[in-house]
């Protein structure tokens, strides 16, 4: 098992698990009964809302203290607490708030006795907020009246911002929930309504619902709103399923609503046990703070994650709205299990399983071993970071949370592959049939009994051990590079592994790190890549230095051998200088396709990420991107891109830039002629749809003439009646006829913007509009994104990023933040994770110590107080920093390939 240093166990031990130590030893919710009042002023979008709630508890042991959970909430004096045997009230004697700590603590007059049962009511009110668990949303109706939505997210620590609770998230209760909500809105929650009655306020109602099974307070939600509904199809001894949104948007819901019950039979299948509710409310926000959550009977969406609209949505569009609607619901038999700890294991679960109900549903698609590759070329760049968090104290650090759940679905891609398909399945019913409600040794579990599966077909090798392997990635942050040099002489393969760092040069104290690592190859003659079961290991023994793999006979010496079939596992790989070249000649010859599609994403994505450190050349590196001028598969274009388009951003402001476009220009202009100078345009598939949509992009991006020709071409035909551009290919023609275009060019958009009611369409418009070079174009959609209410807080961050990526709009989107902080952190209500987004936007434009500086001396000065924030002013400055390491150590070497490559005689190449 990988020992972690004793930082790192210490910051494990002493991880928050939602209670205090008071609370986890004395005390026991028994049941919660929470009535609520929200009142909201629309116009404003804010509000407050107070309650009272009623707990009954059990003593564990005898105190004369309740310490609850409180964070920001005023509590009422009236505090009363009831032994439930003799009915006699307990008086109080005192009341305290620790507010760093977020604990009302009640001191009574009297022992708490040992084994009896109290009734507790407490009154309170709070502020709905961005930053707390209960917020209000605002978006315009279709008759442009501006309505109001409020709705909670209490997971993972947020529960306490909405009622004073046990918020330890072992401590299961059932719940009563009473809302008090104006006439004529909609309330709903886990559970279904039970009655509704009259308020004392006439223009207020009461709606009760049903008691929920036991849970934790993390696990309650709710809204108020003024939605549609939508009924799904009836689903066979499943759950009755109802979805509410806007009634302006009610149609883009169709077919998320039309392949949700498809999903859930595949589900009930899969696991082999039925939907755990007898109902699911389906919630679709047009303004939310959260990403989409799943609790037991009420699933919340972003509209964009949700909508699709058959004319003017993307082809790319439509599989993430399946995907999205796939891992909510997977999730689902699996969030009795979890605790906070654990989050990263379930979640990761949950994302790898979803790409089964979508392939279910959408089989022409192919789509979840394409997603899982994405996937693994998205963690391989965030994972290279030096302050990269092992995925077992994610919890630690929010941030790190979306990485540690990609990466865990990627884990459990790389399990099944070794142990096969139906260990993997008994394993995971098992596992849900036999593990407990919130408990920490979960994970121990898990990795047992996929141990006992894979025994029993016998999968693994016997000195393989799943727990093992599997602590090996999850206890440890970032991944392995694995070395693969061949001796030509003696047919010897000496196989090495090491931490892979972006920028080496940056973690100051190198700790000795391995892993257990599934070796696949293939080489030309025997290049079977449909199996990922492993040849070799590479093992990995304590904090012992990994020793060298030696192999023999695996390739003849004329002959290339690649590792890593299909990105099996979530590593870099590297090779000796004659093996690259190797593959590169079979890239390059008229049978690279013997290489799967896959792999040779995976080459590319290496050979570019390795250059950037330091491991291979950049010669080396833009000669394999020479081999995209025959490759017709997206994916392996998608792969370079990744790093082409940082490449290009990262190189703007240099002198190189005109040099490295005509690179580019050349490389592309084969593949745009072949794909955009043919009879017709459209596309004859899903991969060419996607590979026009990449091509375009970095024609545009790199100045090509053809492509340019193109877009104003195709934008010539707009008109406010009359749209024949290809939805998938609208995004870079309406931004690169902005570029070249005049006023009126730019003011048709905001007119489509205007009348268009399709969440992607919008964003789409939004983002071309801001390629505008005229500054009047630039303040006036960050005056639109910042100055208005009911703009989309996703949207508002589009509009700034868009505007900061624009060569002329860094300074001005920088300026407008630091001039507008004070009124942008009351819009966002000091919600540090939206705030942190804007300020990374600016972070990733940096290139200079200047520059660094600034933003950072505009972060200690503004932004200090934001709660939680020291820890995303870390990972923020790492950006800055790794760009400006990146010039320092590799500016020069790519200087050199570009001007060598080209044969450039400009006068960088010169002098």
């Amino acid at each position: 098992m990988i020992k972690l240093p004793w930082y790192l166990i210490v910051l494990h031990l002493c991880l928050p698990i939602g209670g205090t130590g008071a609370t986890a030893s004395n005390l026991r919710p028994l049941h919660y009964n929470l009535s609520l009042l929200t009142e909201v002023e629309p116009l404003k979008l804010s509000g407050n809302f107070s309650g009272e709630v009623i707990i009954r508890l059990r003593v564990w042991r005898e105190t004369r203290t309740i310490i609850l959970s409180n964070n920001g909430l005023q509590v009422g004096e009236n505090v009363m607490l009831v032994r439930r045997n003799t009915g006699g009230r307990v008086t109080v004697r005192k009341m305290w708030q620790a507010s760093s700590v977020h604990q009302l603590g009640i001191v009574f007059n009297s022992m708490l006795w040992l084994g009896e049962e109290y009734t507790l009511v407490v009154q309170f009110s709070g502020q709905l907020s961005r930053a707390s668990g209960y917020f209000v949303g605002g978006y315009m109706d279709s008759k442009h009246h501006p309505q109001w939505i409020a709705v909670t997210q209490l997971a993972p620590n947020l529960a306490n911002t909405v009622f004073p609770c046990f918020e330890n998230r072992t401590f299961l209760a059932p719940f009563i929930l009473n809302l008090a909500h104006p006439r004529g809105t909609n309330a709903v929650s886990n559970m279904r309504v039970l009655k509704t009655s009259d308020h004392e306020k006439d223009d207020y109602v009461w709606t009760t619902f049903q008691q929920t099974p036991a849970m934790s307070v993390q696990k309650l939600a709710f809204s108020i709103n003024r939605f549609t509904n939508r009924t799904s199809a009836e689903i066979p001894k499943g759950p009755a399923l109802t979805t509410w949104l806007r009634p302006k948007i009610a149609d883009q819901g169709d077919y998320a609503i039309s392949i949700t019950p498809q999903i859930i039979v595949f589900f009930i299948s899969l696991f082999g046990k039925p939907y755990p509710a007898m109902k699911i409310d389906q919630l679709v926000l047009p303004d939310t703070a959260y990403q989409s959550h799943e609790h037991l009977g009420l699933v919340s969406y972003p509209e964009a994650a949700f909508l699709y609209s058959a004319q003017r949505s993307t082809t790319r569009a439509k599989q993430q709205v399946a995907s999205h609607v796939a891992q909510e619901f997977a999730h689902h038999w699996l969030s009795d299990l979890e605790n906070a700890a654990l989050y990263w294991l379930h979640n990761g679960l949950s994302d790898y399983v979803s790409g089964f109900a979508v392939d279910n549903v959408e089989p022409a698609w192919r789509f979840h071993e394409l997603s899982m590759v994405r996937q693994a070329l998205a963690v391989l760049v965030e994972d290279s970071k030096s302050s990269a968090y092992p995925m077992s104290l994610a919890y630690a650090s929010k941030s790190s949370d979306t990485q540690a759940n990609q990466k865990s679905a990627l884990l459990f891609r790389m399990l099944h592959s070794l142990i096969g398909t139906q260990a993997f399945l008994n394993a995971l019913r098992l596992y849900l049939q036999r593990s407990h409600k919130g408990s920490s040794s979960n994970q121990a579990f898990l990795w047992h009994t996929l141990q006992e599966e894979s025994d029993n077909q016998m999968s693994l090798r016997q000195d393989i051990k799943v727990s093992q392997l599997m602590d090996s990635w999850t206890m440890q942050p970032g991944y392995p590079l694995i070395r693969v040099v061949r001796n030509y002489d003696t047919n010897e393969v000496t196989v090495t592994q090491e931490r892979f760092l972006r920028n080496p040069g940056k973690l100051m104290q190198k700790r000795q790190q391995c892993w257990w690592v599934p070796l696949t190859f293939a080489t030309a003659g025997i290049d079977s890549f449909v199996s990922t079961l492993p040849s070799e290991w590479l093992t990995c023994q304590g904090r012992q230095t990994a020793s060298p793999l030696i192999l023999n006979e695996v390739a003849q010496p004329d002959k290339w051998v690649v590792f890593n079939l299909r990105l099996a596992t979530p590593c870099r790989i590297t090779y000796d200088e004659r093996n690259w070249q190797l593959i590169g000649n079979a890239l390059s010859g008229t049978n690279a396709s013997s290489i799967d599609r896959f792999t040779r994403a995976q080459l590319i994505s290496d050979v570019l990420n390795l250059a950037g450190a330091g491991v291979v050349t950049y010669d080396l590196a833009l000669n394999f991107l020479g081999h995209l001028r025959n490759e017709d598969e997206f994916i392996v274009w998608q792969a370079a891109d990744t790093y082409l388009e940082w490449l290009h951003r990262t190189l703007r402001q240099t002198t190189i830039i005109s040099t490295f476009k005509g690179f580019m220009r050349d490389l592309l202009q084969t593949k745009f002629d072949e794909l955009f100078k043919r009879d017709g345009s459209a596309a004859e598939n899903a991969n060419i749809t996607e590979l026009m949509v990449i091509v375009l992009q970095l024609s545009c991006r790199t100045d090509l003439e053809s492509c340019a020709d193109f877009a104003l071409k195709e934008f010539a035909g707009l008109t406010l009646e009359t749209n024949r551009i290809p939805v998938d290919l609208s995004e870079t023609i309406y931004c690169t006829a902005i570029q070249f275009g005049t006023e009126a060019d730019w003011t048709l958009l905001r007119r489509l913007y205007t009348r268009s009611n399709v969440s992607e369409e919008r964003r789409i418009l939004l983002s071309a509009m801001a390629c505008s070079r005229e500054n009047w174009a630039l303040d006036k959609l960050l005056n639109l994104a910042f100055a208005g209410r009911y703009m989309p807080k996703d949207d508002v961050l589009l509009i700034f990023s868009a505007v900061a990526q624009n060569p002329l709009g860094y300074n001005i989107a920088k300026k407008y933040l630091v001039d507008n902080i004070k009124a942008i952190i009351k819009l966002y209500g000091s919600n540090t994770d939206e705030l942190a987004q804007l300020v990374t936007v600016l972070m990733k434009e940096v290139t200079t110590e200047e520059e660094l500086n600034a933003l950072r001396m505009f972060m200690r000065t503004d932004l200090q107080n934001l709660p939680g924030f020291e820890i995303a002013f870390r990972r923020i400055l790492e950006l800055g920093e790794d760009n400006i390491s990146w010039h320092n150590r590799q500016y020069h070497n790519l200087l050199a390939a570009v001007c060598n490559i080209t044969g450039s005689i400009e006068p960088q190449c010169i002098y």
